[in-house]
């Protein structure tokens, strides 16, 4: 009897595991399109080219661009690669995979399938792990998996941005946290299966962007701190799968940052210098950059879209031959002024509520149109006065991102004292405590990488955790009041 009981509970098991991700993979295609023929997707801006161009990729419009086409570009002829190699990225081989075998002729509805049938992959995974004491514990699932229902982030995976590799792996590491949170140490399969979705989830996403690294200290640092069994070694699971992740991707990142620092460092550094320290700290702040007063001229003009660049001494001094010396005194100047740093992640937070990148068209492309010369960044409001009148029309109040991660890190922090008289709930408030100072890292990483420079798009990863950590704090109420209405009947 115990066996056939035993056969019915991984029956069960197994089927709960297939419709979740069943289930998850279909509200990325409808909320898509992918089935209607007419996919909902993201406009290149530019930066798709970075990846397509060395797949071989090439676009079916006018100019064989696929950018500012007032919509998105979906279909591409397949030949040679247009560039000598793609910025490194797992998103680019995501790409090559979905690319791969088709003839002559490649669509991005194809790519969008690709990554339909990897959430639902990442998502069964972890509801056969989350389901190990009980099917109904994958409901847990929801918190990670319910963002997808939101077009703002679904819509990127139907681009040939990085970002949607980055996406897939902060939605394996969210499910992964969300398995270890139901299971216990003595189901060993269950946890070994939910650490490997953390490292795997943050890895893929730390390698689709050098920006989104905070993902990969997070999954380090779940890893690391996750037991496994009841005997002695259980604690060296986690702290070996930590070490591990990290050293499998130090070299394509150490890669990584130096293709990004030998191609794009100049556009880097001026756009930290003109469209971060001296938007916050004010024109006097070139003396203490080391830059002439005429540097105050180029304030809150990015790289890619301010007006034709300088062609003083000062400026290729700066931005050319010593990036590195420049880059430190902004970041210096920053940290003496820690009201200005603050003031910057609270700009990058309240550009989480922009998620939706209007300036960013989803429906498909003018391929008779060709691609402006300098670019199109309109709603991007990378420049100045842009930036402030672009946030000021996100939806919400301005203080409502920042108060949300001081209210969950407070949440998180108060578990200690109160964590055994209701353990799910703080499980919950320390899940959202980590999906917040994830969120925080890389509005962090945007902001000190490249400035206010399309900051909107730049905090996109983070507006996704913000949510997660938002419905982890619903989660963590309702599992507080239930404890609390649990308490009350047996009381009576």
């Amino acid at each position: 009897m115990a066996t056939g009981a035993g056969t019915r509970e991984r029956r069960v098991r197994r089927t709960v595991a297939l419709a979740s991700g069943v289930v998850a993979a279909s509200v990325v295609v409808l909320v898509l399109g992918l089935a209607s023929g007419r996919a909902f997707g993201v406009e290149d801006n530019g930066d798709g080219f970075r990846l397509y161009c060395g797949v071989g990729l090439i676009p079916r419009t006018v100019d064989r661009l696929a950018a500012w086409k007032g919509g998105v570009v979906t279909d591409f002829a397949v030949g040679a690669p247009l560039c000598g190699a793609s910025t490194p990225s797992s998103g680019w081989l995501l790409l090559q995979a979905a690319a791969a075998g088709h003839e002559g002729a490649f669509t991005l509805t194809t790519l969008g399938w690709w990554y339909a049938v990897l959430v639902g992959v990442v998502v069964a995974v972890a509801a056969w792990a989350a389901a190990a004491g009980g099917s109904w514990r994958a409901a847990v699932l929801l918190v990670p998996v319910a963002p997808l229902a939101l077009a703002p982030f679904t819509r990127f995976f139907v681009s040939t941005y990085a970002e949607p590799a980055g996406l897939l792996g902060a939605l394996a590491l969210a499910c992964g946290v969300a398995a270890l949170m139901v299971t216990a140490p003595d189901e060993r399969r269950a946890r070994h299966v939910a650490l490997g979705l953390v490292a795997v989830g943050g890895a893929v996403a730390a390698t689709a962007k050098v920006a989104y690294l905070p993902a990969l200290v997070a999954a380090v640092a779940v890893c690391a701190v996750v037991t496994v069994g009841r005997r002695r070694p259980r604690r060296l699971a986690g702290p070996l799968v930590a070490v591990a992740t990290a050293l499998v991707v130090a070299v394509p990142i150490g890669y990584a940052v130096e293709f990004q620092n030998a191609v794009y460092e100049g556009a880097n550094v001026h756009d930290i210098v003109a469209t971060l320290a001296l938007t916050e700290l004010g024109p006097t702040a070139t003396t203490e950059l080391g830059l002439p007063p005429e540097a105050a001229a180029v304030t809150g003009n990015g790289f890619f879209n301010g007006p034709p660049h300088p062609t003083a001494d000062w400026w290729f001094r700066a931005v050319r031959d010593e990036p590195d010396a420049t880059r430190l005194a902004a970041y210096g100047a920053l940290v003496r002024h820690p009201e200005a740093l603050l003031r910057a992640v609270g700009v990058g937070l309240q550009a989480t509520a922009g998620a939706d990148l209007p300036y960013l068209a989803s429906g498909p492309a003018d391929t008779a149109r060709p691609s402006p010369p300098g670019g199109d960044p309109g709603w991007s409001g990378a420049r100045q006065p842009d930036l402030r009148a672009v946030l000021d029309s996100t939806p919400g109040p301005a203080w409502f991102p920042s108060a949300l991660t001081l209210l969950v890190l407070a949440a998180a922090a108060s578990t200690v004292a109160w964590r055994r008289r209701a353990p799910a709930a703080a499980r919950w408030c320390a899940a959202a405590g980590l999906a917040a100072v994830t969120a925080v890292g890389l509005v962090l990483a945007a902001v000190l990488g490249d400035g206010y420079f399309e900051v909107f798009k730049h905090v996109w990863l983070a507006a996704y955790l913000l949510v997660v950590t938002a419905l982890c704090l619903v989660a963590a109420l309702g599992a507080g009041v239930g404890r609390l209405v649990g308490q009350a009947r047996a009381a009576r």
